[in-house]
């Protein structure tokens, strides 16, 4: 039974993990532009980010929740942010790409930096956790801070290890596109500017109907 909460944690944090979002999209260009062992430490950081956020949520979901009704300009930030950095994708990808060969800077922690900003920074995934942990406790079984400290640390582990694997599945995936010709990192480029702003646009819908 209690190995049902690392089942439980896995499966939520791929569900929540899967849609194209800033932390994907930092982990495929980073494996298209350096590898995949640099774009691994974006995952583990954003891995922690991840639990970091389940764990607020299971604390404070009322909270939270009314922080983020009356605070109306944070959603509007991250909208405006996901917008212009979409449109920046789509720009790049209508350049030609310059035959010079940027040199590598291995920078570690800023990696794991960028990764930890990412997932933290991002008030739609707080919400995603609440929703879940609610779900999990109206229809599943009990979840709360106060259960058992094995079967909340399996949970979270669940999470963890969910988080990062659909990240590195993302990063492999961008690496294959590295491996290939010119052409499919402009169509990559593409693909992420244009999911960008199509997320910025529905969110913007869901605000304004809000």
């Amino acid at each position: 039974m209690i190995l049902l909460y690392l089942l439980l944690g896995t499966l939520v944090a791929v569900i929540g993990a899967i849609p194209l979002g800033a932390v994907n999209i930092a982990v495929i260009n980073t494996s298209i532009k350096e590898d995949i062992k640099h774009a691994s430490y974006i995952a583990l950081a954003a891995g922690i980010g991840e639990v970091v956020l389940a764990l607020f949520a299971l604390h404070c979901s009322v909270q939270v929740s009314n922080f983020f009704q009356e605070n109306k300009w944070i959603q509007v930030t991250f909208i405006a942010l996901f917008f212009l950095i979409g449109i920046y994708f789509m720009i790049r990808a209508n350049k030609t790409d310059s035959t010079k060969k940027r040199p590598k800077i291995k920078l570690t922690k800023s990696k794991f930096l960028t990764g930890f900003s990412l997932a933290i920074l991002n008030p739609p995934v707080i919400i995603y956790w609440m929703l879940a942990i609610s779900f999990t406790n109206k229809y599943l079984f009990e979840l709360t801070a106060h259960n058992p400290i094995p079967s909340l640390f399996l949970f979270f582990s669940g999470i963890y290890l969910g988080k990062i694997g659909t990240l590195y599945f993302y990063g492999k995936w961008g690496n294959k596109m590295a491996e290939k010709q010119e052409g499919s990192k402009t169509k990559l480029h593409k693909i992420i500017g244009i999911a960008l702003i199509t997320l910025s646009v529905f969110q913007s819908i869901k605000f304004a109907i809000a």
